[in-house]
């Protein structure tokens, strides 16, 4: 297992032009957890696999971390465990505890000069141990509160000004994306994209892909992003197959039966993803 903090892979994939999948496995659950790290190493990509901070609510931070590092134990791809959308230093230091090498402090709902203090001493508090710190501007809403706002986009003068005041690993940003469910989403301004790209040092995160196509998913890379998070698509998917699975299947009420024809089912759909971000054989690449 080649551990990594989220910096070390997304300056070089920057520079090289590819993506890196940043995929959710729900908060430490087995079999998405094990379709993730399965279709990595069989398409060679490095990876970032990260638990959203109300998922590990169930599991816990230990859990996570330990199970992670589990099914990681023989992978031969660069890898990161990562915190994704913490909300406080108790977050961040419970996921440090329990070996995560990236961490997400999310205080986009606040305003700017909040963002900027909250975010520094998060870095102060983590970067001497080696962990990279993703920050976001912008604050992408969820689906619950699309119905009475557009979905935000974040200007190129505040991605300026944030990144002149605070010097953090990776930018989430806000360019037309919302969390949540969706059966397609077609908002991603990728002309914002790319004026960030340029504007801004620190490599891009976009947030949001629930329903984003995979032939846009391969253009807001090129226009920019490095680090491409997905979760509410793998979680809905994962539910579907295994409802299915657990009507059609001859498991015998062998739920592992179930489980491992939904990870099989699963892991094509990552696959699709490593493909759309240009990460399949570029393992390798990292140094």
């Amino acid at each position: 297992m080649k551990l990594y903090n989220a910096k070390h892979l997304c300056d070089q994939a920057a520079a090289k032009g590819f993506g890196i999948p940043a995929l959710n496995n729900n908060g430490g659950t087995y079999d998405i957890g094990r379709a993730i790290i399965e279709a990595a190493e069989e398409l060679q990509s490095p990876l970032i696999i990260q638990c959203y901070e109300p998922n590990l609510e169930y599991r816990g931070f230990d859990y996570a971390g330990q199970l992670i590092r589990f099914l990681a134990a023989d992978t031969t791809v660069p890898l990161v465990i990562a915190l994704d959308h913490g909300k406080n230093p108790v977050s961040v230091l419970r996921a440090v505890k329990a070996g995560f090498t990236h961490v997400m402090i999310d205080y986009a709902d606040r305003p700017l000069e909040q963002n900027v203090r909250g975010t520094q001493e998060i870095i102060n508090l983590v970067s001497p141990l080696g962990i990279s710190v993703e920050a976001e501007i912008g604050h992408i809403i969820k689906s619950s509160d699309a119905s009475s706002q557009r979905a935000a986009t974040v200007s190129v003068a505040e991605a300026k000004e944030f990144t002149a005041k605070v010097d953090v690993d990776l930018l989430a940003v806000a360019v037309g994306t919302t969390h949540g469910i969706f059966k397609e989403q077609h908002g991603i301004d990728l002309g914002l994209i790319s004026k960030i790209h340029s504007a801004v040092k620190p490599p891009l995160v976009l947030h949001g892909t629930c329903g984003v196509s995979m032939a846009d998913i391969s253009r807001s890379v090129k226009a920019g992003m490095t680090k491409i998070n997905f979760g509410e698509g793998l979680r809905m998917n994962y539910i579907r197959y295994f409802n299915e699975f657990s009507q059609t299947l001859n498991h015998e009420h062998h739920v592992w039966r179930i489980a491992r024809a939904a990870k099989d089912r699963l892991k094509e759909d990552i696959k699709e993803i490593i493909r759309a971000v240009g990460s399949e054989g570029k393992a390798a690449a990292i140094k």
